[in-house]
Protein backbone atom coordinates (compact mmCIF):
# COMPACT_ATOMS: atom_id res chain seq x y z
CA UNK A 1 0.00 0.00 0.00
CA UNK A 2 2.84 2.21 0.63
CA UNK A 3 4.55 1.68 -2.87
CA UNK A 4 0.82 2.38 -4.60
CA UNK A 5 0.71 5.48 -2.45
CA UNK A 6 4.59 7.06 -3.25
CA UNK A 7 3.74 5.28 -6.65
CA UNK A 8 0.61 8.17 -7.23
CA UNK A 9 2.44 10.70 -5.38
CA UNK A 10 4.84 10.69 -8.11
CA UNK A 11 2.97 9.90 -11.20
CA UNK A 12 0.95 13.22 -10.05
CA UNK A 13 3.93 15.21 -9.77
CA UNK A 14 6.46 13.76 -12.66
CA UNK A 15 3.78 13.91 -15.51
CA UNK A 16 3.36 17.46 -15.74
CA UNK A 17 -0.37 18.06 -15.08
CA UNK A 18 0.31 19.75 -11.77
CA UNK A 19 3.92 21.40 -12.89
CA UNK A 20 4.81 21.86 -16.63
CA UNK A 21 6.88 18.89 -17.91
CA UNK A 22 9.58 21.79 -18.88
CA UNK A 23 9.59 22.98 -15.07
CA UNK A 24 10.98 20.06 -13.18
CA UNK A 25 14.14 19.09 -12.65
CA UNK A 26 15.76 16.06 -14.22
CA UNK A 27 15.14 13.71 -11.70
CA UNK A 28 11.69 14.41 -12.31
CA UNK A 29 11.58 14.40 -15.76
CA UNK A 30 13.39 11.12 -15.65
CA UNK A 31 11.29 9.19 -13.09
CA UNK A 32 8.36 10.81 -15.61
CA UNK A 33 9.03 8.87 -18.36
CA UNK A 34 8.84 5.50 -16.31
CA UNK A 35 5.09 5.99 -15.57
CA UNK A 36 2.48 6.07 -17.54
CA UNK A 37 0.77 9.21 -16.81
CA UNK A 38 3.16 11.21 -18.72
CA UNK A 39 2.17 9.47 -21.44
CA UNK A 40 -1.59 9.43 -20.94
CA UNK A 41 -1.56 13.63 -19.95
CA UNK A 42 0.70 14.62 -23.13
CA UNK A 43 -1.69 12.06 -25.40
CA UNK A 44 -4.73 14.20 -23.88
CA UNK A 45 -3.24 17.33 -24.58
CA UNK A 46 -2.36 16.50 -28.12
CA UNK A 47 -5.99 15.77 -28.63
CA UNK A 48 -7.25 18.36 -27.04
CA UNK A 49 -5.00 21.07 -28.18
CA UNK A 50 -3.39 19.75 -31.23
CA UNK A 51 -0.43 18.35 -31.90
CA UNK A 52 2.06 16.43 -34.33
CA UNK A 53 1.08 12.76 -33.65
CA UNK A 54 -0.03 10.48 -30.88
CA UNK A 55 2.44 7.53 -31.84
CA UNK A 56 4.99 7.97 -29.30
CA UNK A 57 2.43 8.40 -26.25
CA UNK A 58 0.48 5.02 -27.32
CA UNK A 59 3.60 3.07 -28.71
CA UNK A 60 4.51 4.06 -24.58
CA UNK A 61 1.37 3.13 -23.11
CA UNK A 62 1.30 -0.01 -25.07
CA UNK A 63 4.83 -0.88 -24.08
CA UNK A 64 3.92 -0.75 -20.15
CA UNK A 65 0.96 -1.96 -20.10
CA UNK A 66 2.56 -5.43 -22.39
CA UNK A 67 5.52 -5.10 -19.67
CA UNK A 68 2.48 -5.02 -16.69
CA UNK A 69 1.42 -7.93 -17.95
CA UNK A 70 4.14 -9.73 -18.42
CA UNK A 71 5.16 -9.29 -14.94
CA UNK A 72 1.88 -10.56 -13.83
CA UNK A 73 1.49 -13.28 -15.71
CA UNK A 74 4.92 -14.55 -14.46
CA UNK A 75 4.01 -14.17 -10.79
CA UNK A 76 0.37 -16.18 -11.30
CA UNK A 77 2.76 -19.09 -12.71
CA UNK A 78 4.99 -18.40 -10.00
CA UNK A 79 2.86 -18.80 -7.44
CA UNK A 80 0.81 -21.41 -9.39
CA UNK A 81 3.92 -23.67 -8.77
CA UNK A 82 4.81 -23.24 -5.57
CA UNK A 83 1.34 -24.18 -4.39
CA UNK A 84 1.50 -27.15 -6.51
CA UNK A 85 4.30 -27.77 -4.94
CA UNK A 86 3.32 -27.08 -1.61
CA UNK A 87 -0.10 -29.43 -1.94
CA UNK A 88 2.14 -32.24 -3.29
CA UNK A 89 4.77 -32.03 -0.29
CA UNK A 90 1.94 -32.01 2.46
CA UNK A 91 0.55 -35.18 0.98
CA UNK A 92 3.32 -37.43 1.33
Amino acid sequence: MIFNIISLSLQLVSSGVIVPHEMLSKTYQTIGGLFPATYAANGYYTIIFGGVSLERNIISLLVIVLVTQSVAVMTLAIKGMVKGRSSVVKES
